[in-house]
């Protein structure tokens, strides 16, 4: 090989180093920006979790006094029924 076409060939590669730290240097920008994101996106989960959760314990609560005042309703209304035959 001639000295020209090996300089040649080492611009070719210096460039292409160029243009790959180039790229590598956004990639790990682009990585960096969707990890914050992912990190924001779980916190915004945990913090909806711990609603839905304090949401489904007041629903389980009004179950349990709405069970408990029907049963005792029932109770009264079957012991008037049966004082009165």
């Amino acid at each position: 090989m001639n000295k020209a076409r090996i300089d040649e060939w080492r611009e070719i590669v210096e460039k292409r180093l160029e243009e790959l730290s180039i790229v590598n240097a956004k990639q790990s920008s682009e990585l960096t920006h969707i990890k914050e994101s992912v990190d924001e996106i779980k916190s915004m989960v945990k913090e909806q979790n711990g609603r839905v959760r304090s949401l489904e314990q007041q629903t389980s609560a009004m179950k349990a006094i709405g069970s408990v005042v029907i049963t005792v309703f029932s109770g009264i209304i079957g012991w008037i029924f049966q004082t009165r035959s």
